[in-house]
């Protein structure tokens, strides 16, 4: 029984990473028109693509040492399985993609279904996959297409285990590491400021 429930929760917690991967690919091709916008150089679209990628490495990171910190998380080795469970959908796309990525006569990458799909998946990667095709035409080679498709890969199961691990160690007081709020804490409900300050 006991490992029953450690299975439910080790799926649990791959469905709650996808889920997050799935927002964020919401969220990038809801913005996908502005972003091209406002980046039209190849340059600046490789800057730009490099300050979303770390954004979305610090995100997983912080995800999974948060949870790892939780009273009743899951051992490491259990949330590295689920991490690699949650890692299975970009690691079979990558596989598909570079299996069919190619690039026509002019040099220009062939849009195929893997491809596509590939990129949409890992659509904060955006920037960086257009830097690639501009190499990728200049030396008319996929080589740095299939290279950056395996980096961006792996960010999600790499910067998510780093978090997850970071977050065992501190829950055994092995580490610390600072806390970083963006928001300001709220305010307990529950207890009421009397006017001599004191909280009951």
């Amino acid at each position: 029984m006991k490992y029953k429930m450690k299975t439910k929760k080790i799926f649990l917690y791959s469905l709650h990473i996808l889920k997050n991967h799935f927002l964020t690919m919401v969220i990038f091709i809801a913005f996908m028109y502005l972003y091209f916008s406002l980046f039209r150089g190849v340059t600046s679209q490789l800057i730009s693509g490099i300050v979303i990628c770390l954004l979305y490495l610090y995100g997983n990171f912080s995800s999974g040492r948060f949870h790892a910190k939780k009273r009743d998380a899951l051992p490491f080795l259990e949330g590295a399985a689920a991490i690699a469970i949650a890692s299975l959908p970009t690691i079979i796309l990558a596989i598909l993609a570079t299996n069919y990525v190619s690039l026509n006569d002019k040099g220009f990458l062939n849009s195929h279904w893997a491809n596509v799909a590939f990129r949409l998946w890992n659509s904060p990667f955006i920037g960086v996959y257009s830097y690639a095709d501009e190499i990728a035409k200049t030396k008319h080679s996929v080589d740095v297409i299939v290279t950056i498709y395996w980096i961006s890969a792996l960010f999600l199961p790499v910067s998510s285990w780093i978090g997850y691990l970071i977050g065992v160690l501190e829950k055994k007081e092995l580490i610390k590491l600072p806390e970083y709020t963006l928001l300001p804490k709220k305010k307990s409900q529950n207890k009421k400021q009397g006017k001599t300050g004191k909280s009951y």
